[in-house]
């Protein structure tokens, strides 16, 4: 099904779901010097959701690998995974957590970066429910800042576009 914000939101899937990492995608839009778009993406390692019958959030965990940040800019990539950006090596995920699923489907959830938890809102913009598979398209600004990244503060914008595929199946 896909959402349709103009009529009434579709329920959440009830359930325990697991993140299919191979199918699911984080991708970012950035700015550097305020200007020129920056695209990337993070892999996907690994999730867990469970939606409870009357529709509210149980759990959400899902993590990315910060070393396997890229931009296509191998440069550029070697520096936001270092100590003054990512820190992949002493802080190697990105976990997101989540707090809330409102009627709308937007979901409320802390993004933990290098030790740093700080409140996101997803939007969901799609989701598709086949069988035992569901696919959902969500998407959060990010202030990069918020969450401890703050290299290069002036020649890198700190906000953020972040699209997320996520692709779970049903457990059991």
């Amino acid at each position: 099904m896909s959402l349709d914000h103009t009529t009434r939101p579709h329920p959440a899937p009830t359930g325990a779901w697991r993140l299919e990492p191979a199918d699911s995608t984080v991708e970012f839009t950035g700015r550097h010097f305020f200007l020129l778009p920056v695209r990337g993406s993070f892999p996907v390692r690994s999730g867990r959701v469970e939606i409870a019958p009357d529709g509210t959030l149980v759990r959400l965990d899902a993590t990315v690998a910060a070393a396997g940040f890229e931009t296509g800019n191998p440069q550029r990539d070697t520096a936001v995974r270092g100590a003054r950006f990512l820190d992949a090596e002493r802080h190697p995920e990105l976990r997101l957590t989540g707090e809330g699923l409102a009627d709308d489907l937007s979901l409320t959830a802390r993004l933990e970066v290098k030790g740093r938890a700080t409140p996101v809102t997803f939007t969901v913009e799609e989701l598709t429910e086949q069988g035992e598979r569901v696919a959902v398209r969500a998407t959060a600004r990010i202030d990069r800042h918020a969450c401890g990244v703050g290299g290069l503060r002036g020649l890198v914008g700190a906000d953020l576009l972040v699209r997320v595929r996520a692709v779970f199946v049903r457990e059991g």
